[in-house]
């Protein structure tokens, strides 16, 4: 399941994509934001497809060992403890798993090389280790063994990542494009298309350069623009899944669910994610006006459209999400800035929020249903 600071996250970069877009289909935006989400579970799919792909991997190489003309004692009498994993193995048989791994064709069959890293990687591990050693072990280190291989392996595997930008998972075939031009001298500062794009992306463009001693010319898709894109939610939603699994969980346990559903609306992520993107929209042009009235001795023209963005999505949750604390609300988009923003953001975005804060209150234009949930 989602975050509420993901949903944010995904509503802040659909409102980027549409208004840079100078599209005016407001329904075709709210299905692109839905099959952004839908993305994200298909991403876990992926990954626990590939958690099975190492395990099958683990085996071949013990079964390979076997047959060797001159085998070693360990070759002969294998510590099968991982390629038995009992975890894995209740992952393996979920019904809605191995559904949506045949529905997305998912095939690991060209990427070997990928298979081979990531285990010589995992062998290499000291958790590895000691779970492989260990006089006895339980579901917990069952269960970790496989979290560390994910969290501390796969996910941050630039090879990884590389693999799934080539397989165009996540990448949407129809997102906007930013070209830069980086050197080897050039500093994060001197562009500022370099806040908007992946650190690690970032740092692979400058090993390139370095090689290559030369300059780059690189083509930024918009997801890869955006810190936490899909890719980093898929992870989160994919550890989670693995975390809360239970030695009661069965073959019937449901895919992960990526929005929480409430009868009442009130805590409802489907609802949220929708009339927060929509009211944005619809609001912009009041929005904007109130903050260029709270924007001390700055012109609207002068404000980044992302902490424009921020400002707007701020001001909407304010007004019309009673069941969200102020505190809670300010606290979020002031931790936006820091992802998507300049370094000076921070303090201007809270700067404007308290003193809009301040006029809706005295206006009585927040309303907010529960205990303690005014104050900020």
């Amino acid at each position: 399941m989602l975050s509420r600071r993901h949903l944010r996250i995904k509503v802040l970069q659909s409102l980027y994509a549409f208004i840079q877009s100078e599209n005016d289909r407001m329904d075709q935006a709210e299905r692109q934001l839905l099959q952004s989400i839908d993305r994200i579970l298909e991403l876990t799919v992926h990954h626990f497809s590939l958690l099975f792909e190492v395990a099958d991997f683990a085996e071949k190489r013990i079964d390979e060992g076997k047959q060797k003309h001159l085998p070693t004692a360990e070759d002969i009498n294998p510590n099968l403890r991982f390629i038995e994993n009992p975890f894995i193995g209740s992952l393996r048989a979920n019904r809605a798993i191995n559904r949506s791994i045949d529905q997305l064709k998912i095939s690991w069959r060209d990427h070997d090389d990928v298979i081979r890293k990531i285990h010589n990687k995992l062998r290499e591990a000291d958790f590895y280790k000691k779970y492989m050693s260990a006089p006895t072990v339980g579901f917990n280190e069952h269960r970790d063994v496989v979290r560390h291989l994910f969290n501390d392996i796969i996910f941050p595997m630039p090879v990884v990542q590389f693999l799934f930008e080539e397989k165009n998972i996540f990448w949407a075939t129809d997102a906007q494009t930013e070209t830069i031009t980086i050197t080897g001298s050039e500093s994060f500062e001197n562009n500022d298309l370099f806040r908007f794009i992946d650190k690690d992306v970032i740092g692979r463009m400058y090993h390139y350069v370095a090689d290559n001693q030369g300059d780059m010319e690189v083509t930024c898709e918009e997801s890869i623009m955006f810190p936490e894109n899909d890719y980093f939610m898929a992870a989160y939603v994919t550890d989670r899944y693995l975390r809360e699994m239970t030695p009661d969980s069965d073959e019937f346990a449901p895919l992960p669910s990526m929005l929480k559903t409430d009868s009442t609306h009130q805590d409802d992520d489907r609802d949220y994610l929708l009339r927060l993107f929509r009211k944005v929209l619809i609001n912009r042009q009041p929005y904007l006006a109130q903050i260029a009235e709270r924007a001390e001795n700055w012109e609207a023209d002068r404000i980044s459209i992302m902490d424009i963005l921020i400002l707007q999505m701020a001001l909407c949750e304010l007004t019309e999400f009673n069941s969200i604390p102020i505190k809670v609300t300010m606290n979020e988009y002031i931790e936006l800035t820091k992802i998507y923003s300049s370094p000076n953001s921070k303090m201007f975005v809270n700067g404007v929020l308290d003193r809009l804060v301040t006029d809706l209150k005295a206006a009585g234009k927040i309303t907010k249903t529960g205990r303690g949930l005014m104050e900020g």
